[in-house]
């Protein structure tokens, strides 16, 4: 299942698959001159890195192996599953040390839990883009972020794989103006704030003369 999810995101993408093995397939991705590969790998166990890159070099087709960018400019996405997400504590420095090992590939470790792999049956990718663009779902993964859910697992995915583009929802934003007059209501700054407004090239100093000395008669003994 969640290799089904990774894989047509990668498809999302304009990676097109060229090799498809049990454990691993194989990706490529060409936009005029420039290629970018990836790897989507099942990660039974967590190797050291030497040893997954020796593994992903034995199973990669041979025109990858001849392109000298395949391991300058490819993405080894490795997805492990854990009993639990709290289990990820006790593997942290193996799945940061295959992460930050620079040879061969670019490495990211996406981890799931049973009980999340359990949540996204029969999930999709059109799916998942729609739950990290929740608020509602964002605002319990923040109350409860250790909680396996469908928005624990999209968070995951879109934080570690870098050439997944977030949606954007401007229903959700709201302006920098209305931020800023909410923020000065609360602080009780209204009159100030309205004058403020009011300044121009012309009267910046007469108003701010006039705030200077409105602010120094309050001031009291």
């Amino acid at each position: 299942m969640i290799k089904q999810l990774i894989n047509e995101a990668l498809i999302a993408h304009g990676f097109v698959s060229k090799l498809e093995l049990d454990t691993t397939s194989f990706y490529i991705r060409e936009s005029g001159t420039a290629v970018r590969f990836a790897v989507l790998h099942n990660l039974d166990g967590l190797l050291d890195p030497a040893e997954l890159n020796i593994r992903i070099n034995q199973l990669a087709p041979e025109e990858f192996l001849r392109n000298p960018s395949f391991k300058k400019n490819c993405d080894l996405i490795c997805i492990h599953r854990l009993d639990v997400l709290a289990e990820f504590k006790d593997h942290e420095e193996e799945i940061f040390a295959i992460e930050e090992d620079p040879h061969f590939y670019k490495k990211y470790v996406l981890y799931y839990s049973t009980a999340e792999e359990s949540a996204l049956t029969n999930f999709t990718y059109e799916k998942l883009v729609s739950v990290i663009a929740d608020k509602r779902e964002f605002l319990d993964y923040k109350e409860n972020p250790l909680d396996a859910t469908q928005y624990s697992f999209a968070a995951k995915t879109f934080i570690k794989l870098p050439f997944l583009e977030l949606p954007s929802n401007q229903g959700n934003l709201i302006s920098l103006r209305l931020q800023a007059v909410e923020a000065v209501a609360e602080a009780g700054l209204n009159d100030t704030y309205s004058t403020i407004q009011k300044v121009t090239d012309k009267n910046a100093e007469k108003i701010i003369k006039e705030m200077i000395k409105n602010e120094l008669e309050n001031i009291q003994d």
